[in-house]
């Protein structure tokens, strides 16, 4: 599995405004869309004035990932930002290998 750094953003203030009470909503329901076979996401923060957020999620493909935020940009026209990202025990596995392919002459 992958992680998943999500930042979005909507163009303008009235998407923002108009996708409160359905966010409201989803979030109250459950979020049954933040977890699904392939996909789960982990963390959310969102910063409703300025219309951003992010989040982090896990996915075996990114294919899982455009899937969860599809209703969102169809709904609402979000924009979004997705970077694959490693947490800190990834990077520390990772990080002999790097060293060691950096070191080879």
């Amino acid at each position: 599995m992958q992680h998943y750094l999500i930042i979005w953003n909507f163009p303008t203030v009235e998407g923002s405004w108009d996708a409160c009470t359905p966010f409201a909503e989803y979030i109250n329901a459950g979020g049954a869309g933040d977890c699904f076979e392939g996909f789960e996401l982990k963390y959310r923060v969102c910063e409703p004035i300025g219309g951003t957020g992010m989040a982090i999620a896990v996915a075996s493909d990114i294919g899982k990932v455009w899937t969860h935020l599809a209703p969102w940009i169809k709904g609402f026209g979000l924009e979004f930002e997705v970077t694959p990202v490693v947490s800190d025990a990834e990077f520390a596995a990772m990080w002999p290998g790097v060293q060691a392919a950096a070191s080879t002459d």
